[in-house]
């Protein structure tokens, strides 16, 4: 093991992640470190670098990528020779929760070409309302009430996917300083919206059930917070699916604490449980988000909002606080696709396909949750959050990438030890399966092999 390198910072104001990236191309440049030298564990290193082992295996992976660094599994990290070596290309990224576009290419194609060249060059190029016209509203609400009980669509309003509509609905019902409760693990993006709200979020527990009514009721108890934000629905990133009783048990105190609920129902399409929306059950106190990201294409940035009568205007203004003109040439497709069932069509290829994926899955990864609805993601407990680490940082290491728990923590609250597994990024199945033998074989090795490991 070469003992002469020291991690260092040497630029305050770079990540510390990168600093440490930094510190072994510098150590590398000047003959500190050689091809073919070990790397003290991650632990030492975090001890020295003063970070944690979850930064030390971020900065490794960096490492790996490009071309620095090199892990053997059950003997530790080594030092690659730079002047042969290249950044690395192949690999398998399980970590971007997206749809694999080919599954319903053809179908996308076709109605593609159904679109008039002056409807194409109205919808990219003129202004357009968040408000859709009485056709497009009667089509969009016959298609979300296909895929179970939901509220009154009467007042419908298009959103420029289901992310913009969180950002309205935290910017019109939450104020810099306010804190909203939400899951102790939730969508990556619900963070960064939180963050730039300047809105704390506070983690309610969960079990494999999903979030617990229970933890919700003490925090809007013991707190000032007003607003709750939930995926009851194929839970990203654990996949829980709420059921009718919890489902009830939140609508009950949404009422008795006179809170508002924005539920993120971007799976419940794909999903199709049967399961009423938590706006059925309160449709007064619940916000309402859907949209066809996680059913038709992930770049296809169209969502609806079902807002109460009384929060109407004020998310409309915030719908176009954040983007002055509303979807239109994804409004325009998505007038045809529904009115030709080609939505209809994509979902249930989505759906079949998902189910093989996750089919493959299962039985691959040991010990993985099992999901109650159709999904392109999987969530794999594991024994502690440290392993946890460990295990990314192999995997990486191995060709694969994939999303530790702590991505989706809450700051403060204790997070499930697991990753998330995105089944949909990789085009094939046969990619897919190479992709989770190689996780697999990781995580078959005890931890205890890899304690010199990044």
């Amino acid at each position: 093991m070469n003992n002469a390198w020291i991690p260092e910072i040497r630029d305050p104001n770079t990540s510390k992640y990168m600093a440490l990236v930094a510190s072994i191309e510098q150590a590398i440049a000047n003959g500190v470190l050689r091809p073919g030298d070990k790397l003290p564990s991650n632990r030492e290193i975090s001890e020295q670098f003063g970070v944690t082992v979850a930064t030390v295996s971020r900065a490794m992976g960096e490492a790996v990528r490009r071309g620095l660094v090199e892990g053997r599994v059950g003997s530790g990290t080594f030092v690659c020779d730079t002047k042969a070596a290249a950044p690395r290309s192949d690999i398998a990224d399980l970590s971007l929760n997206t749809l694999p576009t080919a599954v319903v290419g053809e179908l996308l194609s076709k109605a593609m070409a159904k679109l008039p060249a002056d409807a194409m060059q109205e919808g990219l190029f003129s202004y357009h309302s968040y408000i859709p016209s009485p056709a497009h509203r009667q089509l969009a609400a016959e298609w979300i009430n296909t895929s179970g009980e939901h509220p009154d669509l009467s007042q419908l309003l298009c959103t420029t996917g289901v992310h913009q509509g969180l950002l309205a609905a935290f910017r019109s019902l939450l104020r810099p300083g306010d804190r909203a409760i939400c899951e102790g693990l939730t969508y990556t993006g619900i963070r960064r919206i939180a963050e730039y709200a300047n809105v704390e979020l506070v983690g309610a527990q969960c079990d494999d059930g999903g979030v617990i009514p229970e933890s919700v009721e003490e925090m809007l108890a013991r707190s000032s917070a007003r607003v709750v934000v939930l995926t009851p629905t194929m839970h990203n990133p654990t996949t829980a699916t709420l059921s009718l009783e919890r489902r009830q048990s939140l609508a009950s105190l949404l009422r008795k604490y006179d809170a508002i609920l924005v539920e993120d129902g971007v799976n419940v399409p794909l999903a199709n449980d049967g399961l009423p929306t938590l706006a059925a059950l309160a449709p007064d106190r619940v916000l309402y988000l859907t949209g066809f990201s996680k059913c038709v294409a992930s770049g296809f940035r169209l969502g609806y909002a079902a807002v109460p009568d009384r929060l109407l205007g004020q998310f409309h203004e915030a719908l176009v606080s954040t983007q002055w003109i509303g979807p239109g040439v994804y409004t325009t497709l998505a007038h045809t696709i529904l009115a030709d069932g080609i939505v209809a069509r994509c979902i249930d290829r989505h759906r079949t396909e998902a189910r093989e994926r996750m089919n493959l899955a299962r039985s691959m990864l040991a010990g993985m949750s099992e999901p109650q609805s159709a999904g392109y993601h999987a969530w794999v407990p594991v024994a502690s959050a440290g392993h946890v680490d460990d295990l990314c940082a192999r995997a990486l290491q191995a060709g694969v990438r994939i999303s530790p728990g702590s991505h989706f923590a809450v700051a403060g609250t204790p997070a499930k030890a697991g990753y998330r597994v995105s089944l949909g990024t990789i085009a094939s199945q046969e990619e897919l399966a190479r992709a989770l033998a190689l996780l697999a074989r990781v995580s078959d090795v005890p931890s205890a092999a890899f304690a010199t490991l990044i």
